[in-house]
């Protein structure tokens, strides 16, 4: 009889045991589902645009050297006339000068022929203004200019719209593609950034951080502009999310 009762005891016992293992199995099963990846693009037309002047002393008629104090005020003067904030002019270079460069004046002193030179960082708001600027060049002055790159004022702004936008069409992927076969859509398990996704410019760029292009625009042999053509900023983020199925 005792032992009839030991081994019912240790049947129920184990049976215990199973239940208990199969319900903890269940419980760490992983969710079922469903992985997929946006993506979301916006071009933008920029509004920053920023130059670089490089002016230079030279002869006049009378063969008088045109020095570089009277040359950067005509040059400050005509970027005022055009509408361009002094914050939003700064100097990249400048050589000859006998308070800043030591060695360049040292050649001036020895070399009566040797030019001074400067060079600006312009940033202007449109390409209007810019035309201003050229049209006004002195051209014995000017020894060199060109557009460093573009962008735009909100362009961190931008960006979010367009990783918002990603994230959007993301979940509608995961709702179209889990209603084909039959499932709905739960919770959001994960969202990540692709980090390959690109944002920058349609020419070749450097990616700054952000990548920086070179804007296009061409001129005529007088020096001013002749149909600006500013590439657009594209702007293209990929989003990877997965969602649990009901």
């Amino acid at each position: 009889m005792k032992n009839k009762i030991l081994i019912l005891l240790l049947a129920v016992c184990f049976t215990t045991v199973l239940i208990s293992c199969g319900r903890g199995g269940h419980k760490n099963e992983p969710p079922k589902k469903i992985e997929v990846t946006g993506s979301a693009e916006m071009e933008i037309v920029p509004n920053e645009i920023y130059m670089t002047f490089t002016l230079k002393e030279y002869l006049d008629a009378a063969k008088k050297k045109v020095k570089l104090e009277s040359i950067k005020t005509d040059f400050l003067a005509l970027c005022k006339d055009a509408g361009v904030a002094d914050s939003n002019i700064s100097i990249s270079s400048y050589t000859g000068n006998e308070r800043w460069d030591y060695f360049w004046y040292k050649r001036r002193r020895t070399e009566p022929n040797f030019m001074g030179s400067i060079s600006y960082a312009i940033k202007v708001s449109s390409p209007e203004k810019l035309d201003k600027i050229v049209a006004g060049l002195n051209e014995n002055a000017i020894d060199n200019f060109y557009i460093s790159k573009t962008s735009h004022s909100k362009i961190e702004q931008l960006r979010k719209e367009v990783k918002t936008k990603a994230l959007i069409a993301t979940k509608a992927k995961a709702e179209y593609l889990a209603k084909s076969i039959g499932e709905e859509l739960g919770e959001a398990l994960l969202i990540q950034e692709i980090e390959n996704s690109y944002s920058g410019y349609y020419a070749n760029e450097y990616a700054n951080s952000n990548a920086v292009s070179q804007a296009r625009m061409s001129y005529d042999e007088s020096g001013s502009t002749s149909a600006p053509n500013f590439q657009k900023i594209k702007l293209r983020y990929e989003m990877k999310a997965e969602f649990r199925l009901k």
